[in-house]
């Protein structure tokens, strides 16, 4: 899969409006403390409903927690990465980096750090977060890895596919970290996505080089 187009202008708008709930947030937390910050005030300072808030997050726990960009893929962004010709994991980088937000989300990230820094309990909530993000992310895989069996004729092997789809989900999560430190050391300046592709193509030449090596 090689298709990174942005996504929809009505996907652009729920982006931008979960990004404003979350900086609102962010800096009244910074201000006041996370304790003292309701809901009601965070969705005032983003000029949305408190009932919009919810459409988004489900406390202010997960906001804090929850990445910026579409966290959620479509449908059909599922349905065209399980159709996918390439390879799962290829794919998979391919379409998150055509996802994820530009340069400015350096602001998001820098206010987050240091909320996090101040209030470490909230580490808990963001790696239970990042679990949440990693179980959908291998049945995602799983489900892609069951059709290419389907497609070349062979019935899964259900435990073997399994255990292939744990395994490429985190080289996808490590890959796409290693293409967020890329981001955060040149301090937004190269858009993350170009940063994931980048960390993508370095894995390439690792693996390469390792199979070279075992023959």
């Amino acid at each position: 899969m090689t298709d990174t187009a942005a996504p929809g202008l009505r996907e652009q708008k729920r982006i931008a409006t979960k990004r404003a709930l979350q900086v609102a947030l962010l800096r009244l937390a910074l201000e006041r403390g996370f304790d003292n910050v309701t809901v009601e005030e965070v969705a005032q300072a983003a000029q949305v409903s408190p009932r919009t808030f919810f459409n988004y997050f489900a406390s202010k726990d997960e906001a804090v927690a929850m990445p910026h960009g579409p966290h959620e893929l479509t449908a059909d962004e599922v349905a065209r990465y399980v159709e996918g010709p390439g390879d799962p994991l290829t794919d998979f980088i391919g379409l998150m980096a055509g996802r994820v937000g530009d340069e400015e989300d350096f602001e998001l990230h820098g206010l987050r750090r240091e909320l996090m820094h101040r209030e470490s309990r909230l580490l808990g909530d963001k790696a239970g977060t990042m679990q949440r993000i990693r179980e959908q992310i291998v049945e995602m895989i799983a489900e892609r890895l069951r059709a290419d069996a389907l497609r070349s004729g062979r019935m899964p092997d259900e435990v073997a596919l399994a255990d292939r789809a744990a395994f490429t989900a985190m080289l996808c999560m490590t890959i796409a970290r290693h293409g967020w430190s890329r981001w955060v050391s040149s301090e937004g300046a190269t858009p993350l996505g170009e940063c994931m592709l980048a960390a993508l193509g370095e894995f390439g030449e690792i693996a390469a080089a390792a199979a070279a090596s075992a023959v």
